[in-house]
C-alpha cells in the first residue's frame, strides 16, 4: 500500500492510503485539486474519507469531497460542527469504539482529547499494510495498543517543551497560545512515550505528523524517535512524502 502525504500541519492535513483496488483519505484539510495533482488516484477509487475533528486544517474541504461522492466518516459531533457540510447521503456518523468498513479498509474509531466536538483517532487495517494507528491533535492517548501489534504508527509530535518555552520567553509565541498547544496537542515527549509503549516486533514504520512550524525541529524529532523505535523506519510527514506501507510477515 502506498501512503502519500498531501499536507501535514496547521495549514492543512491530508493523507491518502492507496491499495490495489481502493483508497482511503484521512483528513479533508486540502482541496481535491491538491489530491489530484499529487497522486494519480481518481476520486472514484476513494472508498471514504476519515475526519478526526472539525477544525479547518482537518476538515475544511469536507463538503467538496462529499460533493464528489466520497463518503465522509466522522463523529456526529464533528459532522454537526462543520459549518458548510450538508449531512446527506455521503455522511457516515461513527462513534468511539465503533468498528466499520470503508471499501477494503476496516477501521476502529477511538476518542481523543482536543478542543473539538467528539474528536476521534483511528486504527486502520488493510490486508496489504496490516494495522495503522492514526493519532493527531490530542494532548495524550489513554489507550494501550500494544496488544494488537501495530505495523505502522502515524502520530502527532507537534512541539518540543523546551523549544516552546524558549519561544514564549523570547516573545515569539504568546503564553495563551502556548497554553492551548500544551493542552490540546501532543509533544515529542508524549509521542515517544506512546511509541515506546506500543512498539512490538511487528512495527515497521513510524511517521511523525502535524509538527509545528515554530515549536518543532523535524530532523531532531526523527533522530529522537529513531533512538526508541529501533527496528522501524522513521519519517516526518511533509507534503509530497510517498512511501510503501507493508505488512509484517514472519
Amino acid at each position: 500500500m502506498r501512503l502519500t502525504v498531501l499536507a501535514s500541519g496547521s495549514a492543512g492535513n491530508g493523507y491518502l492510503f492507496e491499495a490495489r483496488h481502493s483508497a482511503l483519505l484521512v483528513e479533508c484539510g486540502v482541496k481535491p485539486e491538491v489530491l489530484m495533482r499529487r497522486t494519480a488516484v481518481p476520486v472514484s477509487k476513494i472508498a471514504g474519507a476519515l475526519i478526526t475533528h472539525e477544525h479547518r486544517d482537518h476538515a475544511g474541504y469536507a463538503e467538496r469531497y462529499a460533493a464528489l461522492g466520497v463518503p465522509i466518516y466522522a463523529s456526529r459531533g464533528t459532522l454537526a460542527a462543520l459549518p458548510r457540510f450538508n449531512p446527506g447521503a455521503t455522511a457516515r456518523p461513527v462513534a468511539s469504539m465503533q468498528t466499520f468498513r470503508a471499501g477494503e479498509f476496516i477501521i476502529r474509531a477511538f476518542d481523543t482529547r482536543h478542543d473539538a466536538s467528539e474528536p476521534l483517532g483511528f486504527i486502520i487495517e488493510h490486508p496489504e499494510a496490516g494495522r495503522i494507528l492514526f493519532l493527531t491533535d490530542t494532548a495524550f492517548c489513554p489507550y494501550d495498543f500494544s496488544g494488537i501489534h501495530l505495523d505502522h504508527i502515524m502520530v502527532e509530535a507537534n512541539y518540543d517543551d523546551r523549544l516552546l518555552d524558549s519561544n514564549v520567553a523570547n516573545g515569539l509565541v504568546e503564553e495563551a497560545r502556548a497554553t492551548r498547544t500544551r493542552r490540546d496537542h501532543m509533544s515529542l515527549r508524549s509521542a515517544c512515550e506512546l511509541i515506546q509503549a506500543d512498539e512490538t516486533e511487528d512495527l515497521k514504520t513510524v511517521i511523525l505528523i502535524h509538527l509545528s512550524g515554530q515549536n518543532a525541529d523535524p530532523a531532531r524529532f526523527a533522530r529522537e524517535v529513531g533512538k526508541i523505535a529501533l527496528f522501524a523506519r522513521v519519517e516526518v510527514a511533509v507534503a509530497g512524502l510517498s512511501i510503501e506501507l507493508e505488512k509484517f510477515e514472519i
